[in-house]
């Protein structure tokens, strides 16, 4: 006797597919979706902070470059 209410089958999605996306979408459409996405912005801008604060200290100290080798060559 089976007293579970739930169904044997299993249940299966068809067709899942990004919801930002046109049915008829172009590569250009394409393009665009990918980069909008949240997570790539996150990851450009944790770049481009590191950049910005790596040439900030490059810039005032102009033998940072030799201090960071020798930081380089003792790790």
């Amino acid at each position: 006797m089976r007293y579970s209410s739930f169904p044997s089958e299993r249940l299966a999605l068809t067709a899942p597919r990004d919801h930002r996306l046109r049915r008829k979408a172009t590569a250009w459409d394409r393009i665009v979706v990918v980069l909008t996405d949240p997570e790539l912005m996150a990851l450009a801008m944790v770049c481009a902070l590191g950049l910005a604060v790596t040439i900030g200290v490059c810039v005032p100290i102009p033998s940072f470059g030799a201090i960071a080798t020798l930081l380089h060559a003792s790790l």
